[in-house]
């Protein structure tokens, strides 16, 4: 049970630190826009692993109302697509920092 709770643990620090470097560079003056979108795609990926362990956990549980798990596991769900979906962010990132797409 440990290691599901530390891997969810791993990836809420690396996206929280993620942020505060998006934060550094806006209070520097300097392009904040890729690390803010990995941030957010970081954060939204995280909070979709903890909850789907979660719910994986609970078993059949995880869906009774009484626990509230269910709805927050549809909630998670919201965090991929709104305000911007990580399709966008990927789109972002291959395009702003990779260069991608290339011509040949």
């Amino acid at each position: 049970m440990q290691f599901p709770i530390a891997e969810a643990h791993i990836e809420v620090e690396a996206a929280d630190l993620m942020r505060w470097q998006a934060c550094q560079a806006f209070d520097a003056g300097l392009p904040a826009g890729a690390s803010a979108n990995m941030a957010k795609y970081l954060a939204a990926k995280a909070s979709w692993e903890a909850a789907n362990v979660c719910l994986q956990t609970h078993g059949g549980f995880g869906f009774a109302t009484e626990y509230d798990i269910e709805r927050k596991f549809r909630e998670t769900r919201l965090y991929q697509v709104a305000p911007i979906s990580t399709n966008l962010i990927l789109s972002y990132v291959a395009e702003h920092l990779l260069g991608l797409p290339r011509s040949f």
